[in-house]
């Protein structure tokens, strides 16, 4: 299957993100922030974060991660 560009990723919709991250990401890890569960991905290359509404189950967004700021975030849960 071909991978899919980190440009391209951003420009999807909230549902073809989460499908895609479904079928091929590998889950890492886990965290809370502000009012959300936060998992973290990888998929194909480059890391992912879905964001949920805590106590909801809803996904409010889902984003590249861009920063080794964020991956630190998630050193304890791993």
């Amino acid at each position: 299957m071909e991978k899919v560009a980190a440009s391209v990723f951003k420009k999807l919709s909230l549902n073809d993100k989460y499908q895609l991250l479904k079928q091929r990401g590998n889950f890492i890890a886990s965290r809370f922030h502000g009012g959300h569960n936060c998992h973290l991905f990888a998929f194909d290359g480059y890391y992912v974060e879905i964001f949920k509404v805590m106590g909801l189950n809803q996904i409010q967004w889902i984003e590249v991660v861009e920063n080794d700021r964020t991956l630190d975030n998630y050193l304890d849960n791993i």
